[in-house]
């Protein structure tokens, strides 16, 4: 199984100055993006709220296909068009791992890393065969 899970707050700068001024701009070309998946597996939800647009994203599918690309796809374009944003993205591909990776966004990068909250999957989340 393939499980993502992840939300970021988009913001087009990382300072108060100039804060708000492409926004506009900024949500046009994520919802083009957004569309351009043409996502049909699990959530893809971009939409405003109190003033900034948030992406929310979460599913549960049979194994890593295309659409964990557009995850990760999704997740740098607003690194790169909005460096402001901010967010987590964590993942588990229970075919090759016993673990979450967590991407966190900020400052205009996505960084890779070790999970602490749940993994290893087995035995914080699930018993293992046999149970414990």
């Amino acid at each position: 199984m393939y499980e993502y899970h992840g939300w970021a707050m988009i913001r087009d700068t990382v300072g108060e100055e100039g804060e708000g001024e492409q926004l506009d701009q900024i949500y046009q070309l994520l919802e083009e993006r957004v569309k351009s998946y043409n996502w049909v597996v699990g959530l893809m939800d971009l939409r405003w709220t109190n003033l900034y647009p948030h992406l929310c994203v979460a599913g549960l599918n049979n194994h890593y296909g295309g659409y964990a690309d557009d995850l990760f796809d999704i997740f740098n374009y607003i690194a790169e068009i909005a460096p402001g944003s901010y967010g987590i993205l964590y993942t588990m591909d229970s075919d090759y791992e016993n673990k979450f990776r967590v991407y966190v966004l900020s400052r205009g990068k996505l960084k890779e890393h070790d999970d602490p909250f749940l993994s290893p999957f087995v035995p914080v989340v699930e018993d293992p065969p046999g149970g414990l």
